[in-house]
């Protein structure tokens, strides 16, 4: 069954996966340039310039929402569809931990001298991967809880 809450759920992984794509995760403030990063590279926003590339976090934003909308069609397999989503937080937070790394690359790229004279401004993008985590959780806990009303359902007959 597609309506049930589990799959708003991966439903909202799937729509935060794809608004991700769009949106800026980080800014970076030099002395007189500021930088835009998004989930494929920065770029410099005044002259629209590729300064670093981060491909890394949007393929496995693009690998995260791909295997929500699987997820929501394995409705009738709920173990399979608890391990993808198991799979699933573990590359969400393999994102996060990317994110965290392209921060020192960029910051390295923009002011290869001073880094730590480079600003962080933290716009609402990065917002998504958690969000994502706390929803892929929450539909773990549900598909259990259907699992759980199945079986108890079939030791009764």
């Amino acid at each position: 069954m597609i309506q049930r809450i589990q799959s708003v759920f991966l439903a909202l992984v799937f729509v935060l996966g794809i608004v991700l794509f769009i949106s800026p995760v980080l800014s970076f403030i030099s002395y007189e340039n500021v930088f835009i990063m998004n989930a494929y590279h920065t770029i410099n926003s005044v002259d629209n310039t590729v300064v670093s590339k981060n491909i890394g976090i949007g393929a496995m934003q693009g690998l995260i929402a791909i295997l929500a909308l699987i997820s929501i069609f394995l409705y009738k397999k709920r173990q399979l569809q608890i391990k993808l989503c198991k799979f699933n937080i573990l590359l969400v937070a393999l994102q996060i931990a990317a994110i965290v790394m392209y921060i020192d690359v960029a910051k390295g790229t923009i002011s290869p001298d001073a880094p730590n004279d480079v600003l962080i401004g933290i716009k609402y993008g990065v917002i998504f991967p958690i969000l994502s985590l706390i929803f892929l959780y929450l539909s773990i806990r549900f598909i259990k809880k259907d699992e759980d009303l199945i079986r108890s359902a079939d030791r009764l007959r």
